[in-house]
């Protein structure tokens, strides 16, 4: 799916929506990128590309439709940062099973970390069907 057919689907499903524009800034930011700059796009990118001083609900909604399985241009991952500053990719699975008992499994150490919500950060890659129209 190239930048054109996620407009086109975008405008088809969700035109009149004050998230769609956003979108449309996102995917023609993402468009523009080298494939290898666009693996880890963090809220504070996404806000500086839609020209947002902070994540709103119009952002938000945006994120969504992007990230929904009927577009399917953005996966959601998360970043877990330990105290030592060291960075872990969290599965969604293992997201998932923190948020259920409120305790995240460091993925190196085995330890359990209650405290992890101010550690763990979204970010976004564009999945392969964006990323087939590079």
């Amino acid at each position: 799916m190239s930048a054109d057919d996620i407009r086109k689907e975008l405008k088809e499903r969700w035109a009149g929506t004050r998230a769609v524009e956003l979108c449309f800034q996102i995917v023609d930011f993402v468009a523009k990128l080298p494939a290898d700059h666009s693996r880890m796009l963090t809220f504070k990118t996404i806000t500086h590309i839609t020209g947002k001083k902070s994540v709103d609900d119009d952002l938000l909604a945006a994120i969504n439709i992007l990230a929904s399985t009927r577009i399917a241009a953005l996966d959601a991952h998360a970043m877990f940062v330990d105290d030592d500053n060291e960075e872990h990719e969290i599965e969604p699975s293992e997201l998932a099973s923190a948020q259920a008992t409120g305790i995240l499994v460091h993925p190196e150490t085995g330890e359990k970390v209650s405290d992890y919500e101010g550690k763990v950060f979204p970010f976004f890659v564009p999945t392969e069907r964006f990323a087939a129209g590079k």
